[in-house]
């Protein structure tokens, strides 16, 4: 055990505080402090020695030096089981300080703020604090650091457990924490600095995670999974409330993100709606009727839609709740709910419905973890318009085909690859996902399209996601009703493959944008 006689507190966050002075008074332990920190104990009747009258050197440069000094951080790195160490303090007249109670300037506060000017940043950048956090986590042998007013109440328990001191598991367990804390506030700084500089790619990387939430489960019930949001000044995905329902699981998360990514992926004005299935639209409509869309994405795949995820850029109102509890759903995710929709949904207890902030898109990376690597790229925010369509066949596509080839390829860009998407009047009629060949996405796509929608599919458009490395990868549509595409471009073949389209008498346009997604 560890016997804390003298303690360091510098804390911008002052709650609950006291109640770790009350238990330091009774235990007869020595506090020095600074600044506000020594105002704020004073003030509540606590003996404290004020950190320049401890140092005998003056704060400095409007308080950005204070603690940068051997007494203090002598007290904290000191091994005393060493006798070298015990001389030297002893020498240069070093008291060991055994508890340090440190958080830091409210940095991570202004950046969520937004509008904080650069030099406000600069100034909220703590140097002091991290330091002793460091040396005494280093130290952890002999000091006992707290990081955090969330550790007090464990604090406090075992040193009262322990009649003054603390073991070595716990100060073992706070220096592992301190460390991470401290990481996570550089990483903070790191990436606000490298943005203001617009630097996208760094030699070294890091990424401030803070945990959200645990998940019922990982991809399988036999592994584990927590939520992390990237703290930065920007909004997304991360901004969700649970008005009922069980504990989100790990692929209910990842459906959810696919969900909204797909849904929020159109113009703000155009109500839509898609179903996912293991992280796949299985339907996808859009409609200036919000029940309409929502029932045209449905008809895409009812088979397959069953234990889905169904998301909305728009709110539920009584009717559409009234037919989404026809269908068993995991989740349901949309920017909000009324009042009498939640009535209508509670019936269905088990059911997740989390209601979303709509925000803007903005410049953001996508993360690919594989054991002791990761992959970074910018998130993929392409989105077409008519002029950016090149008609490559003899025939041309009406402005109505037009508008449903937009639709399919912005579907098309959140299904897996190989990916072929087939839509009629703004909604998916059939969609094939991840197959090793082209080909066999689209026998996929147009067996779907057939089976639901055997009479509507004449005169259909598709989306292919990538280009197609031969003729045959469009026969399927041709001969399922296809009379419209939109494909990338860019195989060596195109000449063959355009020449089938010209020979069939459909219309095909290239995008020049390929949209895979593994």
């Amino acid at each position: 055990m560890n016997k804390i006689t003298k303690a360091l507190i510098s804390v911008s966050d002052k709650t609950n505080l006291e109640t770790v002075l009350d238990a330091l008074k009774k235990h007869n332990v020595e506090i020095i402090s600074t600044g506000g920190t020594f105002k704020f104990i004073t003030d509540k009747g606590f003996e404290c020695t004020e950190i320049s009258q401890y140092t005998g050197s003056p704060e400095i440069l409007e308080g950005r030096v204070k603690t940068l000094h051997p007494k203090i951080h002598g007290g904290l790195l000191g091994d005393i089981d060493k006798k070298n160490h015990q001389d030297q303090m002893k020498e240069n007249q070093i008291s060991e300080i055994n508890l340090v109670i440190v958080n830091l300037y409210p940095f991570e506060n202004k950046l969520l703020e937004g509008d904080v000017s650069f030099e406000e940043m600069i100034e909220n950048i703590d140097i002091g604090g991290p330091s002793m956090l460091r040396s005494s986590s280093k130290n952890f042998k002999h000091v006992t650091v707290l990081p955090s007013p969330k550790y007090y109440d464990e604090f406090l328990k075992e040193f009262e457990k322990n009649k003054g001191s603390t073991s070595i598991e716990f100060r073992k367990k706070m220096s592992a924490i301190t460390f991470s804390e401290t990481a996570y506030y550089d990483s903070l700084i790191s990436n606000w600095m490298s943005e203001q500089n617009g630097i996208k790619f760094l030699d070294k990387k890091t990424i401030p995670g803070k945990i959200l939430q645990k998940l019922r489960y990982g991809e399988n019930p036999h592994q584990e999974s927590r939520v992390f949001e990237i703290v930065n000044n920007k909004k997304g995905f991360s901004n969700l409330n649970q008005i009922q329902g069980k504990e989100l699981s790990h692929n209910n998360y990842l459906d959810s993100f696919n969900a909204y990514s797909l849904v929020n992926d159109f113009d703000k004005q155009s109500k839509v709606c898609a179903i996912i299935k293991h992280n796949n639209p299985c339907g996808c409509a859009s409609d200036t009727n919000g029940l309409k869309a929502y029932l045209n994405a449905l008809s895409g795949d009812p088979t397959s839609a069953f234990g889905g995820v169904v998301a909305f850029n728009y709110s539920i109102d009584e009717g559409i709740a009234t037919e989404i509890v026809k269908t068993f759903y995991e989740v349901i995710l949309t920017p909000k709910v009324s009042d009498e929709a939640k009535k209508i949904l509670s019936s269905k207890k088990n059911l997740r419905v989390l209601e979303y902030e709509l925000v803007e898109n903005s410049p953001s990376f996508s993360v690919a973890f594989m054991q002791k690597t990761f992959l970074l790229q910018d998130e993929n925010f392409s989105s077409l318009t008519k002029k950016d369509l090149k008609i490559v066949t003899k025939a041309k596509p009406t402005e109505i085909e037009i508008d449903n080839l937009l639709f399919a390829n912005q579907v098309c860009k959140h299904v897996k690859s190989n990916a072929i998407v087939i839509t009629k009047d703004n909604k998916t009629l059939g969609v094939g996902a991840g197959q090793t060949s082209r080909v066999g996405s689209a026998e996929i796509a147009c067996k779907n399209a057939l089976k639901f929608f055997p009479k509507e599919i004449a005169g259909s458009s598709a989306a292919s996601d990538a280009f197609f490395p031969f003729a045959d990868g469009i026969e399927n549509l041709i001969q399922a009703g296809v009379k419209s595409i939109i494909q990338p471009g860019g195989s060596i073949r195109d000449q063959e493959v355009i020449d089938a389209a010209d020979k069939a008498g459909i219309s095909m346009v290239f995008t020049g944008i390929r949209n895979f997604k593994h």
